[in-house]
């Protein structure tokens, strides 16, 4: 009688359990179910610190852009013995004449390894060429806003403003041109309504003296009463988030027509603005701000970026705006 093992008990049975044994089992939709919450909670605690990361490395961009600007300006001051002006606007004599004006900005382009050649300083804003009004300059911009696609106004009727005094301000035609997101320190407040008077900063509205290639005020260091490392020179100007590219909160930084598109003050009435919801008391057209939490970068004018925190006084943003100020 043949004494064979059953069946199951053969080698290759034996193989199979083993395989079978050694097979890993599926997931169940419970174990699926706290993988996918796992991964969610992970995710939400990386989220906010790659944020963080990306922003930290957007404002250090800013910053550098910032003080290139702020460079470029000082070396335009070491070369004319004068502070750009913000504009040029017609003198007290005659307030109706017409003045051919480049704003500051197109001023320092040459020390920012640009060129101006193609600005023809004998004819207004409106009548340069399309690509000289629309040139695009990554050192204007706040990478925490936009990049060079999203820096152009195009050209159309600015909207209607109602001023804080009650005063209604009708919109008006705008050449459309390049955007900045730095503005010069016109001091520390705005020009009476009506009048084109010079500011109290560095980077000031300035009366053409007829017949020559100068200004009046003719801003020198020597004017910095209270010490170059005290006094802006220039900083983030506050726009609103529906604003951008839309003027007149965004108008082109190279049209002199108004002095916000490329200027900002601040002192009491005109705080800093704080991110890019705040009305700023109804002066944003105004102020300074930034889209940075906690921050807005100025620099100074000794060539230094800092950050100043939107809660500073009015009595101390005052201080800094003005170039004749006591000593602090």
């Amino acid at each position: 009688m043949s004494l064979r093992p059953p069946a199951c008990c053969s080698p290759f049975a034996l193989r199979m359990a083993a395989n079978h044994a050694r097979r890993p089992a599926a997931f169940t939709i419970i174990e699926l179910l706290v993988a996918v919450v796992i991964i969610s909670i992970l995710a939400g605690l990386l989220l906010p610190a790659i944020t963080a990361a990306r922003e930290a490395a957007r404002a250090t961009t800013c910053r550098q852009r910032l003080r290139s600007v702020a460079l470029a300006t000082m070396q335009f001051q070491s070369v004319r013995d004068c502070f750009p002006p913000a504009r040029l606007v017609p003198p007290a004599a005659a307030p109706t004449a017409s003045v051919a004006s480049a704003t500051w900005l197109i001023r320092v382009l040459p020390y920012l390894e640009q060129t101006a050649a193609d600005w023809n300083g004998t004819l207004p804003y409106a009548e340069q060429a399309a690509d000289v009004r629309g040139l695009v300059v990554a050192d204007f911009l706040c990478p925490t806003r936009r990049d060079v696609t999203n820096a152009v106004t195009p050209s159309g009727r600015s909207a209607d403003q109602l001023a804080p005094c009650g005063c209604f301000i009708p919109g008006r035609f705008v050449t459309g041109g390049a955007v900045a997101d730095f503005g010069g320190n016109h001091g520390h407040e705005p020009p009476a309504a009506g009048t084109l008077a010079a500011g109290s900063g560095l980077i000031v509205s300035a009366e053409h003296v007829v017949g020559t290639s100068r200004w009046r005020p003719w801003i020198r260091l020597a004017d910095v009463v209270d010490g170059l490392g005290h006094t802006l020179l220039a900083g983030e100007m506050h726009v609103p988030r529906d604003g951008l590219c839309r003027p007149p909160a965004n108008g082109p930084a190279y049209d002199a027509t108004e002095f916000f598109h490329m200027s900002r003050v601040g002192g009491p009435g005109v705080p800093l603005g704080d991110g890019p919801q705040d009305d700023v008391v109804g002066m944003g057209l105004f102020a300074f701000g930034s889209w940075h939490p906690g921050a807005c970068h100025f620099a100074f004018a000794d060539g230094r970026v800092q950050g100043i925190a939107p809660t500073i006084s009015a009595e101390l943003l005052a201080a800094l705006c003005k170039r004749a100020d006591e000593p602090l």
